[in-house]
């Protein structure tokens, strides 16, 4: 024991000889540069069913993989029957097709370790594969199937059905999903599709002719966009798809624009009782963006600097000063079509909700109010700058960024300009869009909580408080068929 003591005591004295105490390791680090951002040859094409192919060859492992961008989303939900298009994406694929059952085609992929996916969000429906080099034919032949004859089989639809319901019924569990679902709910408006809630009565409304209805007025060659990427030969790949989708040629007239965003939403403060924690989530914002907007670079920046990270000012404030949060941060949200929100999102203890939604203001309006410094600002610049090397690190993510941007009618270098753009932010830039785009007048704050536990009460913020209702409206049907003696959930009460 002596002697490793010895050596250890030893060791110390060397490596102080060589680095003075006050110096840290990496800080002594170097880093080569961020290598260039490039885009590999991708080829495009158009099918004669007229849908458009984007090609990327990577040979780099024995795999093919596919995405198909179908115009859809969740945003045409029609009224009475929100759910409809989620429904109707993932019926897709477990329905199965005309010819086999969704558990056939399990099967099938199972025993040759292949996979086909389908679902629909909010501005995209998507359908992909994945499959071993060999087995891209075959798998691909499934991908068409599902794509051009899917058969929306009842027993499916009604399974989809059951576990959207009970979705539904757990949807206040979460308080932090509360937190954040009511907050975009408030500020998009809760009588449009960016912002009316899916309720159990929508579901049982939906029927299978709604589905297919819904199907066949979106999913048309003209209306898909297919990327395919992996270990294949570009001419050979071409000749695949136009034989295998020849016969898909369905028309439809094109699809129109997705709706558009009217806020017209009430600030203030608004609260959800949940009695059943002991600690609040917040969210605290407005409207935010889209990427298109000149100004996106800088107010990423100021974001990244407002609540990027542990060394945000908020996260330094809240937490490392004040200890009123387990975690807090900050984002500029922005879209490819349509705003996004900006927000600040938190947890705290009950007793310090109302201190600690007042300290998240006084930053914010710093923010608005003062420069920040150099190393604030070299830090957010270099920190948004480096997460671009994961947005191409994959031939996979490199090719499905070019398909959004083409998607959504962005050109092609577009990524390449946003980089430039972050590079050149200054702190003027920073606290001009702070000062342009942050309006705490205009702010929505929302608590879910506890009000029994506050240690002051929210009026303290000096804005009207509102109360949001949780209750999950149940059809009388439904009640009817709960066991006898079954005490209401809390959602219910």
């Amino acid at each position: 024991m002596k002697r490793i003591l010895l050596l250890l005591a030893a060791a110390l004295t060397l490596s102080g000889q060589t680095t003075p105490a006050t110096t840290h390791v990496w800080e002594t680090l170097k880093y080569a540069p961020l290598r260039p951002l490039t885009f590999p040859n991708v080829d495009e094409i158009t099918l004669s069913n007229g849908m458009r192919v984007l090609l990327l060859e990577n040979h780099e492992v024995p795999m093919v993989r596919g995405v198909a961008l179908v115009r859809t989303g969740n945003l045409f939900d029609p009224k009475g029957k929100v759910g409809l298009a989620s429904l109707t994406g993932s019926a897709l694929r477990s329905g199965g097709t005309d010819s086999k059952t969704g558990d056939q085609i399990d099967e099938d992929l199972e025993n040759i370790a292949a996979s086909v996916e389908s679902g629909i969000g909010e501005t995209t429906g998507t359908v992909s594969f994945s499959c071993l080099k060999e087995n891209a034919p075959q798998v691909i032949a499934v991908f068409e199937d599902l794509l051009a004859h899917p058969a929306f089989r009842q027993n499916r639809i009604d399974l989809i059905k059951q576990q959207m319901m009970s979705e539904i019924t757990r949807r206040n569990d979460d308080p932090g999903e509360i937190a954040q679902r009511e907050f975009a709910d408030i500020v998009y408006g809760r009588d449009n599709s960016y912002g009316w809630p899916e309720d159990i009565s929508d579901i049982l409304a939906i029927q299978r002719p709604d589905v297919v209805a819904f199907y066949q007025r979106y999913f048309f060659p003209a209306n898909i966009m297919l990327a395919v990427q992996g270990d294949f030969d570009t001419a050979q790949m071409k000749a695949q798809l136009e034989s295998i989708f020849k016969d898909w040629t369905v028309k439809q007239a094109p699809v129109p624009p997705f709706p558009k965003v009217h806020f017209d939403y009430k600030p203030g403060t608004y609260l959800a009782d949940k009695q059943d924690v002991t600690q609040t989530n917040f969210e605290i914002g407005q409207p935010g963006g889209e990427l298109n907007n000149p100004d996106y670079p800088a107010l990423e920046v100021m974001s990244d600097i407002l609540g990027g990270g542990f060394n945000s000012r908020l996260f330094r404030r809240l937490r490392t000063q004040l200890g009123y949060v387990y975690g807090i941060n900050a984002s500029w949200g922005a879209n490819y079509d349509h705003p996004g929100l900006f927000r600040v999102s938190g947890s705290t203890q009950a007793p310090t909700t109302v201190p600690a939604i007042q300290a998240a203001m006084q930053e914010v309006e710093r923010m608005r109010q003062e420069p920040v410094t150099d190393q604030e600002l070299e830090g957010a610049k270099e920190t948004v700058l480096n997460s671009f090397v994961f947005y191409f690190d994959t031939p996979g993510k490199t090719i499905s960024r070019l398909l959004t941007y083409y998607y959504f009618g962005y050109p092609k270098d577009f990524i390449f300009n946003y980089q430039k753009a972050v590079k050149t932010v200054t702190k003027e830039d920073v606290l001009r869009v702070a000062k342009k785009y942050l309006d705490p007048a205009k702010f929505v704050t929302v608590a879910v909580g506890n009000p029994k536990d506050f240690g002051e009460p929210l009026t303290k913020l000096g804005q009207p408080v509102t109360p949001i209702d949780l209750t999950i409206p149940m059809p009388a049907a439904m009640r009817r068929n709960m066991p006898q003696g079954m005490p209401p959930s809390e959602n219910e009460k």
